[in-house]
């Protein structure tokens, strides 16, 4: 199942609309949506507004891949299932933010593992496609800090 989330705060007419369309040209995949309050409606992908904390985890350690807004919510949720994530940023231009930080997030994050940057709607679908076909994006990934910067901060704190 690909979960699709635009996150707790604001719906994303832009991205559900271009899932939808990709749901509608790959009828053998299973798409879940959580909109918002967004306007679009799918008519080819079940969605949800919002779904509770539990089930919304639940969700995410389920899917074969995550789609989100450029959201360090997002991101981390991707993470902590280590569930490849694609990510399209809000954009202030579009009136779909008040700033285009999800831009500059979307830039830091684009090299890490795990994570597919779609810069625009029409570049989903092929970053759906490298994310559904990488095997090793989380080879690399640890859901904790590293043992020296664990020791360092720890010796600050007590010194």
């Amino acid at each position: 199942m690909i979960f699709v989330t635009v996150g707790q705060m604001l719906g994303f007419d832009r991205l559900i609309q271009a899932m939808d369309l990709w749901a509608k040209a790959h009828p053998e995949r299973e798409v879940f949506a959580q909109i918002g309050d967004g306007r679009y409606a799918p008519s080819a992908i079940p969605w949800t507004r919002m779904i509770p904390p539990v089930e919304f985890k639940g969700k995410a350690a389920s899917a074969e891949l995550i789609v989100a807004h450029a959201g360090m919510g997002s991101y981390f949720t991707a993470m902590e299932a280590q569930k490849p994530i694609v990510m399209l940023a809000r954009l202030e231009a579009r009136q779909e933010h008040t700033t285009d930080h999800q831009v500059h997030t979307l830039k830091w994050l684009r090299e890490k593992p795990g994570v597919y940057a779609a810069d625009n709607e029409d570049q989903l679908p092929g970053q759906i496609e490298r994310a559904l076909a990488d095997t090793t994006a989380f080879d690399t990934f640890s859901r904790f800090a590293p043992a020296a910067l664990v020791a360092n901060l720890r010796q600050a704190i007590l010194s």
